[in-house]
């Protein structure tokens, strides 16, 4: 008699919730509309005489790229969390300084979408100077964002370097996100001055949205030349040929808190001419299988790193890597590889806090070999709408490591005021704190802004002390200037002027591009690695 009172209460619930949904009208998407507004639009303040010539030069974004990009079609029920990932994912290309995606109801049941995309300036022929650390860079750059509106981002760059005396350099890059319209994406880039060649190439399928549930891909570099071996002020060429390959194939389940399982293969291929300049893992195959997990929303801001809109992401990412390493030349080791990764960030009002933990080691037998271990925090406390103070600290240490390494630390690696490639060792620890300023305030369409720092660090090699180290410290002030009509990093011109307290003088006026770091970082899918084998050469 009781069950049959349950059962009846669980029925009768059922339906009586089945009706409350039901109550409910569904909508379903009636139209879609693109709204794609010229780089220079009359109805705002950039406008200028000579506006609609500049609008007549450049080639509007075709419409099937924005639409290839679409979560949701017509006649599709209303789905939020689509439209919300298809206006970052828009955002995330760089063709546009403004994405919006409106609803407009028309009834209970129909709405049509409006999506209107302001397109960004994509010829970006540019005067290249930079200086900072004593060194002096000029030259010449052509990046086109969106070659006749296609979404392809081709760039060509001439640019003399007096670091090294290494005189004239030039590069190409070539990047398709959509090739032929497919899912695949495409890289390619060729690097070379007299003493470095570095050719690259990357076919892959991406995960592209929430709920992408494969990627695979390939990747392939071949650098050859001479490296940079740093020795006080001076340095010793290491010649060397390098070739890696890279293979993997990912599968991700669930559209939140996602999981993903992966499996790759990594050749490396290297003659370094001594054995005194030999690297750890150099000419080893590795087999990885990772298992990972990321959760990220996204809160739409400004005023962080530029001034335009940017996705705060709120999250976390960790993975965990089984590897097994085997001579694929005669000299190196035969080992197991553990490693692990684990990020959170958090965001309490107008205070962001972001950590990130990574461990890794290789064994033979139970002998921990090429040990590595490195933190990152990154912090930010918005004061108000137009000021924040920010914070970056990075930790880099290794043990029982076999085989060369260097960590620089200047102008170039968070020490600004400092010469460049003097300071470098094994271990590498640096902290910079930024107070932004981010004014109403342009001049046309460059906004105009300030920044206070105060930059310290050390380097030391892995058998030194920390509390020997000797710190080093650098303070100052800048000016920032963003070009409104392109977006990323090229978009702003930082000037710094950096007082060295080891020397007890300004350095160098620093000219360069983007943020010395961003405030933030995005949690996401990455590829299972060797950590800890990065090596400043340059």
């Amino acid at each position: 008699m009781e069950i049959k009172n349950i059962y009846k209460l669980i029925t009768g619930s059922l339906i009586f919730l089945t009706t409350i949904y039901n109550s409910f009208p569904i909508q379903r998407i009636n139209e879609i509309y693109l709204d794609k507004k010229d780089v220079f639009d009359s109805t705002q303040s950039d406008w200028f005489f000579a506006a609609s010539l500049a609008n007549s030069l450049h080639v509007m974004t075709k419409d099937y790229i924005i639409e290839d990009e679409l979560l949701f079609d017509k006649d599709d029920e209303l789905d939020y969390d689509a439209i919300y990932e298809t206006e970052r994912n828009l955002r995330g290309m760089r063709l546009f300084t403004k994405v919006k995606i409106d609803v407009d109801s028309i009834n209970d049941y129909l709405c049509n979408i409006n999506i209107t995309t302001q397109e960004r300036w994509s010829t970006n022929p540019s005067i290249l100077f930079g200086t900072g650390g004593n060194q002096t860079n000029w030259g010449g750059k052509l990046e086109e964002h969106n070659l006749i509106g296609t979404g392809t981002n081709i760039m060509f760059e001439a640019l003399h370097r007096s670091e090294n005396k290494i005189g004239w350099q030039g590069r190409i890059e070539l990047f398709q996100r959509r090739l032929f319209r497919t899912e695949f994406s495409m890289f390619g880039s060729i690097m070379a001055h007299k003493f470095r060649t570095e050719q690259d190439l990357a076919f892959y399928k991406p995960f592209r949205t929430l709920s992408t549930e494969w990627s695979y891909g390939f990747t392939g570099k071949n650098h050859f030349g001479d490296d940079f071996k740093y020795i006080n002020s001076h340095y010793e060429l290491m010649e060397f040929h390098e070739r890696n390959y890279m293979m993997w194939l990912s599968r991700s389940w669930r559209r939140t808190d996602r999981v993903f399982a992966t499996f790759a293969l990594e050749l490396n291929d290297v003659n370094r001419g001594k054995p005194e300049f030999h690297r750890a893992y150099d000419n080893s195959g590795k087999i990885y299988i990772a298992f990972s997990s990321v959760s990220e929303d996204y809160i739409k801001t400004r005023n962080l790193n530029q001034w335009q809109d940017e996705d705060l992401p709120i999250g976390g990412w960790g993975t965990a890597i089984l590897g097994r390493t085997f001579a694929y030349k005669p000299g190196s080791e035969r080992m197991y590889y553990v490693a692990g990764q684990g990020e959170k960030s958090f965001l309490w009002k107008d205070i962001y806090l972001f950590g990130q933990i990574t461990g890794a080691s290789g064994f033979i037998n139970s002998y921990g070999l090429n040990t590595y271990e490195e933190f990152m925090g990154l912090s930010f406390y918005k004061i108000n709408r137009e000021m924040i103070l920010a914070a970056r600290i990075r930790q880099q240490s290794v043990w029982n490591w076999d085989g060369l390494r260097q960590l620089v630390l200047d102008n170039d690696y968070g020490l600004r005021g400092y010469e460049l490639n003097k300071l470098n060792g094994d271990n590498r620890i640096m902290a910079n704190l930024e107070y932004r300023y981010f004014p109403d305030f342009n001049i046309w369409f460059l906004k105009v802004g300030g920044a206070l720092f105060w930059d310290i660090g050390t380097v030391c090699m892995q058998d030194v002390d920390l509390g020997k180290t000797q710190w080093h410290n650098s303070a100052g002030f800048g000016l920032r200037f963003q070009n409104m009509k392109a977006t990323g990093a090229t978009s702003i011109f930082r000037i710094d002027f950096a007082f060295n307290f080891d020397e007890k003088k300004f350095g160098s006026i620093i000219f360069t591009t983007d943020q010395l770091f961003s405030v933030f970082k995005k949690h996401e899918f990455m590829l299972p690695q060797i950590y800890g084998t990065e090596f400043d050469y340059e």
